[in-house]
């Protein structure tokens, strides 16, 4: 692999982005290339850490609220009946 596509690949890395073969791949490289590579994803996490600082939080739309609870609600009624039923199996 040539240093500039092991570039390519630490920047999808630092996003968390690599298919597992990808991956395999980078990791051999970054080996290879050592301190030279290490210092590439310094300077990758570095930029991808200033431009997550430099995004301005937007605020959800109304509707995303009350579907994030209702799916908790679900999810909770589902538990409680799975635990009866469980409950009912044991203590038959």
């Amino acid at each position: 692999m040539r240093f500039e596509e092991f570039q390519h690949l630490a920047r999808l890395h630092v996003l968390g982005a690599l298919e597992p073969d990808e991956a395999v791949c980078f990791e051999a490289a970054r080996r290879c290339f050592g301190d030279r590579a290490e210092a590439f994803l310094c300077e990758c996490r570095d930029l991808a850490a200033v431009f997550a600082l430099s995004l301005q939080p937007v605020p959800p739309q109304l509707w995303t609220k009350a579907r994030l609870l209702e799916k908790i609600r679900q999810a909770a009624k589902k538990h409680v009946a799975l635990s009866e039923e469980a409950g009912l199996v044991l203590g038959s």
